[in-house]
């Protein structure tokens, strides 16, 4: 019988007392991470359904920085809606676990053409929040509405490699690829690839309804989000009935909120340096978990002096990674030398290809004819780790003569301004799409690199079945971006979880978009 294989790639992730890469280092913590590779003619089952669980505790609130604009994630990238939505309300064909394998969700099971270009899914008997059906024509109408040619679905490339969609029974939908796409299927796990119903699409910026374990509830917009449990689920019940996302941007005004009892979980802790009082304390759990999210100050590379890769080169020369982390996210977070995580199967380490080198930075700036210096903008938006970036990134920069001016925005701004306008020099954000190196094949995308050869070889890559050939073409493209200094990559954003004490099945790495709540349980301990 075949199965799904996984590849699997052990990386290193060094630590210091809890603290990330970048600094002295006294352990290793080996991650050993499974990236789901389609074999040929193959199919795949769920693992085993979990035991029903009841949390003693029946609501959780759970404190986290950035709210939502809106609810609707086929209008707007922002990774806050599916951090609420994902596997939480909404629901694929198929999910990412928590160790980044590939599993069935809405779809039973799959079975992959030999060529692996059919796919055939069998689907649940599930029903959507509003008691309909869900059927293979949802399948189809969700597929073919954000493939369209009039879609404006922020990750419609996402879709591209659909040839046609057809619903085989009301149960069966087949999907046929034109050529060979070894992400098409990753991608369909994340949130681009939940499956929603024609009847309420109208409402979903406000409302979504979707087939999972949660149920929208509220929205106090500034506030909160408010989640219910769907007790028709058709799976395992969650443990919870109720779970609260509480939105405080303020990373001191988040940890007082804790100590205050007002919350129960930190999703992503912020201010490193305020962790010291937490550890201490005995009502609460410190996690350190993954990320994918690769913190980088994005630079726009048809702007002035920008358009030169030797002011490029210069600009990463100056800045100074391991002491950024450093000060900046008290030593938590690795370095990375370009736009792919460690966890990534063609991941390769060129954290010291650019190095900080002041002295280099100058020359090259000279040789671009900006002996002098010029004026730079850097627009941060609200997190704590852009911030406190900007502010070291902006001095570090003025010892080599580029003056930064700061200007600190919100983030509807950041996505109007920065995000779909274009409209800005440097700009520092966590990018927590996974695998998200396919952006840098994209010539309209935010930062504006335009290499043919860099979209060639991704478009090689994504069709190349062979898993060794398809790494070395994701190589290529890591050293030929790294050399052009598209960006610079600053660390890889760490997964600091801090919980009241009995707390469990809580995700521990955050490898997908969603903050998955599905399996935790609350027991207060006794006081």
């Amino acid at each position: 019988m075949c199965t799904l294989t996984g590849v699997q790639a052990e990386h290193m992730f060094r630590y210091s007392n809890g603290k990330g890469d970048g600094v002295k280092s006294s352990k290793v913590l080996i991650i050993a991470m499974l990236s789901a590779v389609l074999t040929a003619g193959c199919a795949r089952t769920p693992p085993a359904p979990r035991q029903p669980a009841v949390s003693p505790e029946p609501k959780v609130t759970l404190g986290a920085t950035l709210e939502p604009s809106s609810l609707d994630l086929t209008a707007s990238s922002q990774a806050a809606i599916p951090e609420v939505l994902l596997y939480n309300v909404l629901e694929g064909l198929v999910r990412i676990d928590n160790e980044g394998q590939i599993e069935p969700l809405l779809a039973s099971s799959y079975d992959v053409s030999e060529d692996g270009k059919v796919y055939t899914f069998e689907l649940r008997e599930a029903n959507f929040h509003n008691g309909t059906p869900m059927t293979a024509n949802d399948v189809l109408f969700t597929f073919n509405r954000h493939r369209a040619p009039e879609s404006t679905h922020p990750f419609k490339a996402q879709f591209a490699p659909i040839e046609n969609v057809e619903a085989v029974d009301e149960r069966t939908v087949r999907v046929t690829l034109k050529e060979f796409s070894a992400n098409w299927l990753f991608n369909m796990a994340l949130g681009a690839g939940v499956i929603l119903s024609e009847q309420t699409i109208g409402q979903i910026a406000e409302n979504p309804v979707g087939t999972g374990p949660f149920k929208f509830d509220s929205w106090t917009r500034g506030d909160n989000i408010g989640l219910v449990r769907n007790e028709d689920y058709w799976g395992t019940r969650a443990p919870l009935e109720e779970v609260v996302f509480k939105y405080i941007p303020d990373p001191s005004a988040m940890n007082n909120a804790l100590l205050a009892g007002d919350i129960d979980i930190i999703s992503r802790v912020t201010a490193p340096e305020l962790l010291d009082t937490l550890k201490a304390d005995p009502r609460f759990e410190v996690v350190e978990g993954l990320t994918n999210g690769e913190v980088i100050m994005a630079m726009n590379n048809t702007k002035g002096p920008l358009s030169d890769v030797r002011v490029r080169k210069a600009i990463t020369h100056a800045i100074d990674r391991p002491g950024l982390i450093e000060a900046a996210y008290g030593g938590y977070g690795a370095l990375i030398g370009s736009h792919v995580p460690p966890s990534d199967p063609w991941y390769i380490d060129l954290t010291d290809e650019v190095p900080y080198d002041p002295e280099r930075a100058k020359d090259l700036l000279a040789e671009a004819g900006f002996a002098d210096g010029f004026e730079l903008s850097l627009q941060l938006p609200p997190p704590s780790y852009a911030r406190r970036s900007g502010d070291i990134i902006a001095s570090q920069l003025g010892e080599v003569g580029i003056r930064v001016n700061i200007e600190n925005i919100e983030f509807p701004q950041w996505l109007e301004r920065v995000f779909r306008g274009g409209n800005f020099d440097l700009s520092i954000v966590a990018h927590v799409e996974p695998r998200d190196i396919s952006q840098y094949g994209n010539a309209q995308y935010y930062w504006h690199y335009d290499n043919p050869e860099v979209r060639q070889l991704l478009a090689d890559a994504d069709k190349q079945p062979d898993e060794e050939q398809r790494n070395d073409l994701y190589a290529q493209v890591q050293r030929k971006i790294t050399a052009d200094a598209v960006n610079v990559w600053l660390f890889l954003l760490p997964e600091i979880t801090v919980m009241q004490k009995g707390i469990s099945g809580y995700k521990q790495n955050r490898i997908s978009f969603s903050i998955d709540m599905t399996e935790v349980v609350y027991e207060k301990e006794a006081a």
